[in-house]
């Protein structure tokens, strides 16, 4: 019998003999005394001691079998659960969505197992009422509808000094040891097209296979390919589905460190229709003519001193479409984060690229600088289970990118002149 039902089952049994206790505290000597042998003999044969060590025995039993069957029911010893619940409020004045001050909120639940002390299986559960038309998301922001749905599930184990990850839904970057960037990342950027950090380089989530290793110099790197349609008929390595090639190598220090992501995809329009929706079916870019893209991501960190961070990146992306020729665009991103009172001030500055067309019946498609964003935030510990943090960030929108629209023959994009103001709150449990 385990420790701890030992203890439960204790107190049931110390009170069990407490009422043969107390009876026996309400006679006196004289009452005793006054007893015939033959009283003295029933009373004895009454108090059977084997009998109601049985019948004690019998309760033991049963309160051992109610305790199993509850532990029976529970998690494994090896599972942990682990989550969060986060609310977001805030709106985006100038947005071409909606400048609505909006209300969110997300649900996360995050099952780790192990069954060998070495292993892992891992099982992500989410949920939340974000959608496309509210234009104020943030890291935390979920949109599943109000919907529990598993947005991740793999299985990793080691080999020698790797580690392999495993799995139906695989993330490109899950095992992925290469730190390019420290920015802590969790406000306004890291849900927006292209200014997450390694955004290019960290696209894709399906079936697939990871390998990594960290040596012992400080040297790491990885490798995954991951099937994004190999739940479907189009299926995994084949010509019709789209599969996503990351690779990584990277050397962390004390204090500073960096890397290098290389990232090819068979599919640049399930890039563009991630938050430009049917961009590609708007201009004539069918499957057929969809030919991918490669993108390579330079990064490093830096920590002067035990409160401050110092992050750069920078990614270069080459697409291709068949019939069209198309010029590498690249962004770049600079961040600190900086311990201050009871939490951390972030900032951020990110440029944001994008495509020009010069003239629709041509083929040349040009880089487009279409401006950067700024963020600033405070991630506020109110304890340990409670994270507040309120923010803003703003564009500066390159003014020449918007006067391109108004040209003959030419299609271009341009920046809304968008500032967010809102605020995030996080319960971990």
């Amino acid at each position: 019998m385990k420790l701890f039902q030992k203890l439960l089952i204790a107190p049931a049994v110390l009170g069990l003999f407490a009422p043969i206790s107390a009876s026996a505290n309400e006679l006196s000597l004289d009452e005793m005394s006054g007893y015939s042998s033959k009283d003295k003999v029933e009373s004895i044969t009454e108090f059977n001691p084997a009998k109601e060590i049985a019948k004690t025995n019998s309760r033991v039993d049963g309160l051992e079998a109610k305790l199993n069957n509850f532990e029976a029911g529970s998690f494994s010893e090896t599972t942990t659960m682990s989550g969060s619940a986060s609310f977001q409020v805030g709106g985006v004045d100038g947005s071409g969505i909606t400048e609505a001050l909006t209300a969110t909120y997300s649900y996360d639940i995050d099952l780790n197992t192990s069954f060998t002390g070495d292993d892992n299986l891992y099982v992500g559960i989410e949920t939340g009422n974000s959608s496309t038309s509210v234009d104020f998301t943030l890291d935390s922001s979920g949109d599943g509808a109000d919907t529990l749905s598993v947005t991740s599930m793999y299985y990793e184990f080691p080999i020698g000094d790797y580690y392999i990850a495993v799995g139906p839904k695989l993330d490109s970057d899950d095992l992925m040891p290469t730190t390019t960037s420290k920015y802590s990342d969790s406000f306004f950027f890291a849900s927006q097209y292209s200014l997450d950090s390694n955004y290019f380089t960290s696209q894709g989530t399906g079936a697939g296979v990871a390998v990594g290793r960290t040596f012992d110099s400080g040297l790491n790197a990885s490798a995954s390919i991951i099937g994004t349609d190999a739940s479907t008929t189009s299926g995994i390595l084949t010509e019709e589905g789209i599969d996503i090639t990351t690779l990584s190598l990277g050397y962390d220090a004390d204090n500073y460190g960096g890397g290098i992501v290389y990232q090819s995809s068979d599919s640049l329009c399930s890039l563009a229709d991630k938050y430009a929706i049917s961009v590609c079916d708007d201009y004539g870019i069918s499957a057929i003519l969809d030919e991918g893209y490669s993108a390579t991501t330079f990064g490093a960190y830096y920590s002067p001193n035990e409160k401050t961070t110092l992050s750069a990146t920078s990614s270069f992306v080459d697409a291709d479409i068949s019939g069209a020729n198309i010029d590498t665009f690249n962004d770049f991103q600079l961040s600190v984060d900086r311990e201050l009172g009871a939490g951390t001030l972030s900032a951020s500055y990110k440029t944001f690229p994008f495509f020009k067309i010069p003239d629709l019946n041509g083929t040349e498609i040009e880089n487009d600088d279409l401006g950067s964003f700024i963020e600033v935030y405070y991630t506020y510990d109110v304890n340990d289970s409670l994270t507040i943090t309120p923010g803003f960030a703003f564009t500066m929108r390159n003014q020449d990118s918007a006067d391109l629209v108004a040209e003959n023959n030419d299609l271009a994009f341009y920046l809304y002149d968008r500032t967010v103001i809102g605020v995030d709150a996080t319960f971990k449990f």
